[in-house]
């Protein structure tokens, strides 16, 4: 039967998927043998078009069917619509747009889905016709309800996912924005409350990205949230409140006239019985403080906003963490066996990858009691963290107010109340530092105790709190009044074998703390024998969730103190319970995880330390990439599952490889390690490519002769990762790792060794350093600035003819990398190319000298006689033509006077 011009559905086969799609639904039907059937269907071309017919045209059908294929064309569009023909690709898309009016809520909501995918993948500017759809929906008027929803519903999805394609521009040249903001501005005084708050939260998730056409009409915005705040619709309410919060980070100015208005406002949201709008009332507290605005508009309210955040930070009487906490406490004290912990209660785990010369972004971890997983975030927590923020802009005039307070409440009957004073005495540690000095030991002295309260709630936030007091328990140990610190490390560890997990993981957490601040090797070495006693006590104690938090403060130990925790002595109290827990969990245990990483930032630290557990360690390894590999292409792991244990395994061994040295060479020269690089450098998965690229990069440096067999492989993966449609937000790790790896392959290769590689890294590299600045993440410039100064030091000859046209941007990116001796390796590579052609400075000789003065001190002999070598002949041949004085005048004059003083000159 014909449908449309260029698609043509066959009725049989129509019927035969929507039999399928129906009998997903039905309980008694062989549902491995449909699904079977289905992903049979998804071979055919044209797959994607039955499922946008049933969908959008199969009325006679029910909801809950067609809502299956919707789902279905949703999640194969996202995979591949970049390879559907163009015919299909117009089917899909106009068989979408008349279901975003659908009476049917589920399906308008799926036909959202669905062209938000499409627009992920083609911008919003190639379908104009979903765009003047969306304008005519939000312009439907109260008559059709539906309509509006869908459409509005649609654009909230395109702001959340999607917001920058609002600015893309229509056939015509008018933007999308400015088509649709205005009529969703006239929507905020709709009948509906739904479409008034769905109305508001699309215009907060624009305001995330500020696109011109809400910046042009940020005023009627603001006048539609002022006439909102007063709306009788909790959840109008709720989404005003947010909006006025981010209108305050992104538009400071516009509400300064209003400010004590919206400080009243705000402060009455933040008591609200509906803890959603109080929740995001009190957001307002911290954006305040991170604000352009003058703090000093807020002082006269703190008498009455801080009372209120103290009152909020106490638990609710029901609040899921405290009654997990009491019944964890109830089953320990009444001697029971420990719950078992299933897997989908357990917070994924989520690996931190291998990154070379990365910055350490998503790493901090939130400053919280909490140490199970991403806590949720509610009243309390807000809260606090705005009595945390207040304290950090006022400092010590907030004492006067809050103390008297906090000194009441820690008398409280009630343990809730207890534990939000001790809370509050944290949250203010920072801020409040100097105020609170004075009375220190005596807070110490009754935080103490709170160690052994009898709820586990107040032995959690003692935790916690000491933690945050740890660089003044450090102050006074250095001062020779060590008594505090005793009592705490000795209370942590107490508790680090409580009988609670919730306890445990906040004693782990005080524990990582303590060895973060000051100077660890030395504040913590009449400690660090207790603390690894404990926690390999722990590791035998411990149920999966809390030792997860055992092996982050094992980490912590090793990554802050490694010459402490590599002595023999105190090796011999970690290691064996540590590596010893590698030997009981069976391969696919998704424990290994959290345990191999462990073991990952343990061995590259503590040197020689683990090298009599070296070689089970290794081979254990291989084992588990090679048998995941294969469990992969049997189908008993997915792809996924496999590489998280492929990608564990890999940076264990580069651990061991950074630690060991080229003591790890006999391990190395008896295994497959080398094919099992070349695989990963390979594989289809980008992290387990970032791994194999660091691997690759440590194995250089430990034990190249074991790998340069397979050096034409590695250079051929590591430069198709830098392909510029290989460097994706996604896959930027792992060409990060591939242009450090060719770096520490190229300066182990002889000259004509390397030859056959230059040329294209050139290409490769030099695309990279000439991306605008901020295009790229700066790890992965530097390291393509330090790799090509490497390969330019190793093999000169084919680089030096083209550095005229890489040189400017080259120097100016040496310019900001840190003296090391990767950065030493880099200018040899520079003054190598300039030996051999010194005219290539020519139209940049300003970024040479400034990356020159760049270095605070060259340390190798050899580079600095380079340098005075270099630069000294500069001198001389520009004197000669009379530019001298001109090209040291395009200096600074610290610059010139480094210059000089530097290169001898």
């Amino acid at each position: 039967m014909a449908v449309s011009a260029g698609v043509q559905l066959n009725e049989q086969l129509l019927h035969q998927i929507a039999s399928l799609l129906t009998e997903v639904h039905n309980p008694n039907s062989n549902q491995s043998e449909v699904y079977a059937q289905l992903d049979r269907c998804k071979a055919m071309p044209d797959f994607n078009n039955y499922l946008a017919y049933i969908f959008a045209s199969g009325e006679g059908l029910p909801v809950e069917v067609r809502q299956t294929a919707g789902l279905l064309l949703k999640n194969s569009v996202r995979l591949a619509f970049g390879g559907i023909s163009e015919d299909f690709r117009s089917f899909i898309r106009a068989a979408l747009l008349p279901v975003l009016g659908h009476p049917s809520r589920d399906l308008r909501h799926t036909a959202g889905t669905c062209a938000v995918t499409i627009v992920s993948h083609t911008g919003l500017g190639a379908w104009p016709e979903l765009v003047a759809a969306l304008a005519e929906g939000l312009g439907a008027g109260p008559g059709e309800p539906n309509r509006v929803e869908g459409a509005l519903d649609l654009l909230y999805k395109i702001a959340e996912e999607q917001p920058l394609q609002l600015d893309a521009a229509m056939p015509g040249g008018q933007k999308a924005g400015d088509v649709l903001v205005p009529r969703v501005l006239g929507l905020l005084g709709a009948p509906s409350p739904d479409l008034r708050a769905l109305a508001v939260s699309t215009l907060n998730q624009l305001s995330n990205v500020m696109p011109p056409a809400l910046l042009d009409n940020m005023d009627s915005f603001l006048q539609g949230l002022f006439t909102l705040a007063v709306d009788p619709a909790p959840a109008v309410r709720k989404a005003v409140c947010t909006g006025l919060v981010s209108a305050l980070l992104a538009v400071p100015e516009r509400l300064q006239p209003s400010l004590p208005d919206l400080i009243e406002y705000m402060l009455k949201s933040t008591q609200d019985e509906d803890e959603g709008i109080a929740v995001e009332a009190c957001e307002f507290w911290t954006a305040f403080c991170e604000s352009e605005l003058d703090k000093d508009a807020l002082r006269p309210f703190l008498p009455r906003v801080l009372p209120v955040l103290l009152k909020n930070m106490a638990y609710e009487e029901f609040d899921e963490e405290v009654q997990e906490a009491e019944e964890l406490e109830e089953a320990a004290l009444a001697g029971g066996a420990a719950h078992a912990e299933r897997d989908d209660e357990i917070k994924p785990y989520i690996h931190k990858g291998t990154g070379h010369g990365e910055e350490a972004a998503g790493e901090e971890e939130e400053d919280e009691e909490e140490g199970d997983g991403v806590a949720h975030w509610n009243l309390r927590r807000s809260s606090a963290a705005g009595l945390d923020m207040l304290s950090n802009h006022f400092g010590d005039e907030l004492l006067p107010i809050i103390m008297p307070i906090v000194q009441q409440r820690l008398q409280d009957a009630d343990w809730r109340t207890r534990e939000s004073a001790i809370l509050a005495l944290g949250a203010v540690s920072n801020g409040c530092a100097t105020g609170l000095a004075p009375h220190l030991p005596g807070m110490a002295a009754m935080l103490l105790p709170t160690l052994k309260d009898a709820r586990p709630m107040v032995r959690c936030i003692s935790c916690w709190v000491l933690g945050r007091y740890s660089k003044w328990l450090l102050e006074r140990a250095d001062s020779g009044q060590r008594g505090e610190l005793d009592a705490v490390v000795q209370g942590v560890c107490e508790r680090l074998l409580d009988h609670n997990r919730r306890v445990q993981e906040a004693a782990c957490g005080a524990a990582a703390t303590l060895l973060e601040e000051g100077e660890p090797e030395r504040h913590m070495a009449p400690y660090m024998a207790a603390i690894l006693q404990t926690l390999a006590t722990a590791l035998q104690r411990y149920g999966r969730k809390a030792m997860r938090s055992a092996y982050d403060t094992i980490s912590t130990a090793a990554e802050q103190a490694p010459g402490l925790v590599g002595l023999p002595q105190l090796s011999q109290i970690i290691l064996p319970p540590l590596f010893g827990k590698l030997d009981t969990l069976p391969d696919g245990d998704k424990e290994l995880l959290p345990l191999l990483e462990c073991l990952t930032a343990v061995v590259s630290r503590v040197g020689a330390a683990s090298e009599p557990y070296a070689a089970a360690c290794f081979f254990r390894c291989i084992g588990l990439v090679e048998r995941a590999e294969q469990a992969a292409s049997s189908g008993a792991f997915d792809p996924d599952e496999a590489a998280e244990f492929i990608v564990g395994a890999l940076d264990l061994i580069s651990g061991m490889a950074e630690g060991l040295g080229v003591s790890i060479e006999s391990l190395v020269g008896r295994s497959p390690l080398r094919d099992i690089v070349v695989r990963a450098c390979k594989d289809p998965d980008s992290d387990t490519r970032q791994s194999g690229f660091a691997l690759v990069g440590d194995l250089a440096k430990a034990c190249a002769p074991h790998i340069k067999p397979a050096l034409a492989d590695l250079f051929h993966s590591a430069l198709y990762n830098l392909e510029p449609s290989m460097v994706t937000q996604r896959t930027v790790s792992a060409c990060n790792n591939a242009a450090w790896c060719m770096g520490e392959l190229a300066i182990k290769c002889s000259s004509d060794e390397l030859k056959p590689f230059a040329l294209p890294a050139l290409e490769r590299l030099a695309t990279i350093l000439q991306v605008p600045t901020g295009a790229l993440p700066r790890s992965l410039v530097e390291n393509a600035a330090i790799t090509l100064g490497r390969i330019a030091w190793m093999c000169p000859e084919p680089l030096a003819p083209h550095a005229a046209a890489f040189l400017g941007p080259w120097c100016a990116t040496l310019r900001g990398i840190r003296d090391d001796i990767e950065k030493e390796h880099a200018f040899l590579g520079l003054c190598a190319l300039l030996r051999l052609n010194p005219q290539a400075a020519g139209n940049c000789f300003t970024a040479l000298c400034e990356a020159i003065v760049s270095w605070r001190h060259v340390g190798c002999e050899g580079l600095h006689n380079e340098l005075i070598q270099l630069m000294q002949g500069y001198k001389a041949q520009l004197t000669g033509m009379g530019q001298w004085d001109a090209a040291m005048a395009s200096l600074s004059q610290p610059a010139r006077d480094k210059l000089r003083t530097t290169c001898q000159l």
